[in-house]
């Protein structure tokens, strides 16, 4: 994450970069003062390994203000 605010101290950009996080798992609301950042995500990912297959399901939840 990364804060960077005007010269003037009326605008205050943010920068994030959650890693394999999509678009859509990313919700941003402003309140006042405050801004909050919630990520919710869910991941399932199949593989083959020789005569098995491994599934890994993973998933979380964040919230920030």
């Amino acid at each position: 994450m990364a804060l960077h605010r005007s010269s003037d101290l009326e605008t205050v950009t943010m920068t994030i970069e959650p890693p394999t996080l999509k678009q859509r798992d990313v919700n941003v609301e402003a309140h006042g003062k405050h801004l909050s950042i919630f990520l919710d995500f869910k991941r399932s990912e199949n593989h083959d390994k020789g005569e098995r297959m491994v599934r890994e399901r993973s998933c979380g939840k964040f919230l920030g203000t």
